[in-house]
């Protein structure tokens, strides 16, 4: 336990890490299930409208650590627009689909590591393939060894996960974060740095960590509104 504790006199480092994936796949539920494990599952759920992020203390091998974990709409129009702010300063990616749908697996490729291609430094990016919803059985469409030959193609570590369970949930945040961490400790930037393409800090801007409980950024069509308000409730997409 003592290597897993933190000084009382030292500050853990903060990491901003993204979700990314289609809309549904269950990025919020996710969240949801890692910052309020023994909340009821809820189905009556409604997509991610904006950007919305939650502030986690996470254990690594090397201590705790914060996580900055922002959740954005998976719908083609609100991504265009978030997608700069979103990525500013990130250090970690988890990429989300759903096992029993083989559409949103392939968008993985087809669309969001283009965008991250485009959006942000991914040699410098720690990135995490998870599985969710693989208590579904019976309708599972996207094979683990389909999953494992992506990763070998884009070198990531994958993980399946059930946001409804919550089997995984914490294994893959904090495993992510641990790779985030252990990049930093190797001579890696600054906890809570970012991308050096894409320095300085945006309208979007975004939380240290310092206040409690989940925010969100309100979106226009045209651009990200800097407000930040206090999120109320479990928001859910899938």
């Amino acid at each position: 336990m003592s290597n897993r504790a933190t000084s009382a006199t030292s500050k853990p480092p903060l990491y901003k890490i993204v979700m990314l994936g289609d809309s549904g796949v269950g990025k919020t539920s996710l969240v949801a299930r890692l910052t309020n494990p023994n909340a009821p599952l809820n189905h009556d759920i409604s997509a991610t409208m904006g950007i919305e992020f939650d502030t986690q203390m996470l254990d690594t091998p090397h201590g705790k650590v914060k996580a900055q974990i922002w959740d954005t709409a998976g719908q083609e129009r609100f991504a265009r627009v978030l997608l700069p702010t979103y990525f500013r300063k990130a250090r970690g990616v988890i990429l989300v689909y759903d096992v029993t749908s083989a559409k949103s697996f392939e968008s993985l490729a087809e669309r969001w590591m283009a965008q991250l291609n485009d959006h942000a430094n991914t040699d410098e990016l720690a990135k995490l393939l998870v599985g969710n919803k693989c208590d579904l059985v019976d309708g599972r469409e996207v094979s683990r060894d389909r999953a494992e030959a992506f990763c070998a193609e884009y070198g990531m570590e994958h993980l399946e996960t059930s946001a409804k369970s919550g089997a995984n949930v914490l294994r893959a945040f904090e495993r992510l974060i641990t790779i985030v961490h252990e990049r930093n400790m190797s001579g890696g930037r600054e906890g809570g740095g970012g991308s050096r393409r894409r320095g300085g800090r945006g309208r979007g801007g975004y939380d240290d960590g310092r206040g409690g409980g989940g925010k969100t950024l309100k979106l226009d069509e045209g651009n990200v509104r800097g407000g930040t308000t206090r999120g109320g409730g479990v928001r859910m997409d899938g």
